[in-house]
């Protein structure tokens, strides 16, 4: 989906810059983009980058831990082992703080939940993050998932705009639509 937003806004004449950490898709040359590899790295770039831009649209689904402590060696396979998580800094909740004049779109993927608990979700995400739009959907539904080339969502402000199933394309198209009435 970020790629495909990142495609609209080009044609339609933004200058932009795309922060990537894994992703699977080829991202074409004529873009500047700046890759990561963990959440701090992304959070590090992203607080630089915020107060030049006018939009900014968080669609990485970054990870919500991160190991408390990293080894430097092999775990022995022979040991118990267990799993010391923290929680990673929420990055989308701090854009705002730096630039509260950014019109700020987050993405909300939930797994398996009504439209009435997608809807709060993200309208919670507006309240704790400041965001002037929100894109929701489900991705346990098919078609939908992270990787496919199609998708249906709920662009959620003070209204809730339902979009059918279509190509992520089609749905970048949409979401440019809403944000170009809303700035």
């Amino acid at each position: 989906m970020g790629l495909a937003l990142a495609k609209e806004a080009y044609i339609r004449g933004a200058d932009l810059t795309l922060v990537v950490a894994n992703v699977s898709v080829e991202i074409p040359s004529v873009f500047n983009v700046i890759r990561v590899e963990t959440s701090s790295e992304m959070n590090e770039v992203i607080l630089k980058l915020i107060p030049d831009f006018d939009i900014f649209i968080s669609t990485a689904a970054v990870s919500d831990f991160e190991f408390k402590k990293k080894d430097d060696k092999k775990i022995d396979s022979s040991s118990s082992l267990f799993l010391n998580l923290k929680p990673t800094t929420k990055i989308i909740r701090q854009v705002k703080k730096i630039n509260p004049n950014i019109f700020l779109v987050g993405f909300k993927a939930e797994f398996n939940i009504s439209r009435d608990e997608i809807i709060g979700c993200a309208r919670k995400q507006i309240e704790q993050a400041g965001t002037d739009l929100v894109i929701a959907n489900d991705i346990s539904k098919n078609d939908c998932h992270f990787g496919s080339d199609t998708n249906e969502v709920l662009i959620v402000d003070d209204e809730v705009l339902s979009v059918p199933l279509a190509s992520k394309r089609e749905i970048a198209k949409i979401i440019f639509d809403v944000i170009a009435k809303k700035i």
